[in-house]
């Protein structure tokens, strides 16, 4: 395969901590223009369902507050309020944070008619996040796609603006980003011929 920037960026961009950012501050209206880029991905019925919430420092911090608060949990003990005060650092001290959601109203009539719209709906989110992370990393900025169950705080919504009730509107993706000088190496991967079946093989 001819190797491409697009090709180097695949198999080199790798999950990247906040805890591992440099104090760089990133280019946040940068991120704005690689979301609208991100966008143009594959969308069955031209839903465009994914929602971008760009916090500020303020609503970081207060997102890593809830962590903190989650993994304290109800009946808190040392290691979990050691591991809470961790997160709320690690979380809220993050330079950017991006939450991406999915809209698909439930009640109208193409989910009633079609209600498979709803998984085609989270795929192209998905689709979105990937060439978002990819758009970044060619930018420099190193992310982290996190799935940190913070949305299920009761506080959450509130805190990211989120105005559409559950389960019209879910949390996809919590995506960290920041500047990091860290070096990336290729991931080993099992060979491919144990996820392809390949009827074109000679």
């Amino acid at each position: 395969m001819k190797a491409s920037n697009l090709t180097e960026l695949i198999r080199y961009r790798r999950t990247v901590a906040p805890k591992n950012y440099t104090e760089e501050n990133p280019d946040h209206d940068l991120v704005a223009e690689c979301i609208d880029l991100a966008r143009n991905a594959p969308n069955h019925h031209r839903t465009e369902p994914c929602r971008f919430y760009l916090l500020d420092e303020k609503r970081i911090r207060e997102v890593g507050r809830l962590f903190g608060e989650q993994v304290r949990g109800s009946e808190p003990t040392p290691e979990s309020i050691a591991r809470g005060e961790k997160k709320t650092k690690e979380w809220g001290g993050a330079p950017g944070l991006l939450v991406v959601t999915q809209y698909t109203d439930r009640a109208c009539t193409l989910v009633r008619n079609k209600p498979e719209v709803i998984k085609e709906d989270y795929a192209t989110c998905c689709c979105i996040v990937q060439n978002l992370l990819l758009l970044l990393e060619e930018q420099g900025i190193a992310t982290k796609w996190s799935t940190g169950p913070v949305w299920e705080h009761p506080e959450f919504r509130d805190v990211v603006g989120i105005p559409n009730s559950p389960p019209d509107e879910e949390v996809v993706a919590l995506l960290f980003y920041g500047m990091s000088g860290s070096p990336k190496a290729v991931r080993e991967l099992s060979g491919l011929e144990k996820t392809l079946v390949n009827y074109r093989a000679g």
